[in-house]
């Protein structure tokens, strides 16, 4: 028979509340009691839910001269912007931080390219020093310097029989950790090996004998997207891939590298890696979206405008009121074209949308970043897109980027819609929405690649596949279309392929002989009913 445990006295509950602030945290103080037994207590003893107020005006006075701005406060805290809101007006807090002051008078020229941020009165840290300085275990990290970092998640797609060769070169028996672990057979065009069955096998021994539950097989899809349903990876985490579309989990406030294989099989065995901290580039898309334009000709049109910049090696923070309104996936899609321009990671600011999407997906307490109010960018660009149209890149660079009314008439042999970057959900209902009713020109063939087999399930049960098969479409299992050999019927020699793909995709294209434009989903749906390129504006309703 166990002892009774001893309630504390009312002075030992209100010393209690003085550090630990919540009954939760007091609970798990006490050893795993629970919340509502420590609020039984409490009422007992006559002591209030915060008898001690649970955030100071100082903790308070501090965010608030720091950041200027509820919502990034309350993030900080943990709190909601309307909560961080009330707390400030509780002690008086009312007039404007001093640098908020200053900005007003300052002027804004027109131009793609602002000042660097100079203030030095706090922090100075962008998120994604923040994301790296937390994996590294210290307080904060300078631009430049080596760190050894300890990942939240390794994902292995591309080479992954490569990958375990060269950890068992190491002489490692174990992975260090395999609940942090994502794996994948696909992606094996890097290998210039045979994929076959003896590649899957291998793979997937591997994973089961290490204990690696993240297995993600061809039935899947592709293996980033399954992750981010999953939610794998979480704000303020950090991820290592060797994967080039890796850094797009920067759509959910994570920072996430590509590495090689060398580096990604010694991260298994040791759980560590080192890596130089970036310095950070400030994008900030502003304006209002025209009928037909799309993440995608956003992306297309940023990295077109970037193109005379040197971004390549840099980490990219996005931000502004374009991308506050788009949804995870857009955000996954702009994401990974501003990686196309050779810079090394790319994160967007955690809001109310994030934590909606993440809401029912994981049980895991997570910890967003905020980029100090002073942070010290490398540089500041601004994007406004009132005026943008419909965007097609060209064969030869992503960053020969061209209004579609300007191609209007090319004629496509090909058009791939879906994959990896635009096989969303929302993608396929563009799509699906311009065709119905229509039919695939029968001098070019329209492939649906949706990213994963969530999404293939979704898009049936709302009968977005139908609509497209009734079109004449076809649709292909799902994955990434740069899981495909050059030399496979993708990338028939001579002809002309409109796609939703990366860059990469454009690159397997060349090597076939096969011109490959790129565009965003409307674009591609509108296009395949006319076997040409078509802006796509008088078809979205």
């Amino acid at each position: 028979m166990t002892a009774r445990r001893k309630i504390p006295t009312k002075s030992e509950l209100i010393q209690l509340q003085k550090i630990h602030k919540t009954d939760e945290k007091i609970g798990e103080y006490l050893g795993g009691v629970p919340a509502y037994l420590i609020a039984y207590w409490r009422r007992k003893k006559n002591v209030a839910r915060h008898s001690v107020p649970k955030f100071s005006e100082k903790e308070i006075r501090s965010l608030w001269e720091r950041f200027g701005d509820d919502d990034k406060c309350g993030l900080e805290l943990g709190i909601s912007k309307a909560a961080f809101y009330t707390w400030r007006r509780r002690y008086g807090i009312r007039e404007k931080p001093a640098f908020l002051k200053l900005e007003q008078l300052e002027f804004n020229f027109p131009g793609v390219k602002t000042q660097r941020h100079t203030d030095t009165l706090y922090g100075k840290q962008a998120s994604v020093q923040k994301i790296l300085a937390r994996a590294a275990s210290v307080e904060k990290v300078e631009v430049g310097e080596t760190i050894t970092v300890e990942p939240h998640l390794v994902i292995a797609r591309d080479s992954s029989g490569t990958i375990i060769k060269e950890f068992q070169k190491l002489g490692a028996e174990y992975v260090f950790n395999p609940a942090r672990l994502a794996i994948s057979p696909l992606g094996q065009v890097e290998e210039n090996v045979e994929v076959g069955p003896s590649t899957y096998a291998t793979t997937r021994e591997f994973a089961r004998r290490q204990g690696i539950k993240a297995f993600y097989d061809i039935r899947d899809g592709y293996t980033n997207q399954v992750i981010l349903e999953k939610a794998h990876i979480l704000p303020g985490q950090l991820a290592l891939c060797n994967d080039p579309q890796g850094p797009v989990f920067g759509c959910l406030n994570a920072c996430a590298e590509t590495v090689d294989a060398a580096m990604i099989a010694r991260t298994w065995a040791e759980g560590k890696i080192d890596l130089e901290v970036p310095s950070t580039t400030f994008i900030e898309i502003n304006g209002r979206r025209s009928r037909g334009v799309y993440a995608r000709d956003i992306g297309l049109s940023a990295v077109g405008q970037l193109a005379t910049y040197d971004l390549v090696g840099k980490a990219i923070e996005l931000s502004g009121s374009v991308v506050s309104h788009m949804n995870i996936g857009e955000r996954f899609a702009l994401a990974g074209l501003i990686r196309d321009t050779g810079a090394r990671t790319a994160i967007t600011p955690f809001d109310s949308i994030t934590r909606r999407f993440l809401t029912g997906r994981t049980m895991q307490e997570y910890f967003p970043v905020v980029s100090d109010k002073d942070a010290v960018y490398e540089n500041l660009y601004k994007i406004n897109i009132d005026q943008l149209v419909p965007q097609v890149a060209c064969p030869g660079s992503i960053t020969s980027v061209k209004a579609a009314a300007e191609l209007e008439g090319v004629a496509v042999e090909q058009i791939i819609l879906g994959t990896c970057t635009s096989g969303r959900f929302a993608d396929l209902r563009v799509a699906a929405d311009i065709l119905k009713g229509r039919k695939v020109h029968p001098d070019c063939r329209l492939i649906i690649i949706p990213a994963s087999r969530a999404v293939q399930l979704e898009a049936l049960k709302k009968g977005l596949i139908r609509v497209l098969v009734e079109a004449g479409a076809i649709i292909a299992n799902p994955g990434c279309a740069d899981q495909f050999r050059p030399d496979s019927e993708l990338f028939p020699s001579g002809q002309r392929t409109l796609a939703t793909a990366g860059a990469r995709f454009m690159k397997l294209g060349e090597e076939s002989n096969t011109e490959v434009y790129l565009c965003s989903p409307a674009t591609a749906a509108a296009s395949a009913i006319n076997a040409a390129i078509t802006e796509p504006s008088r078809y979205v309703k």
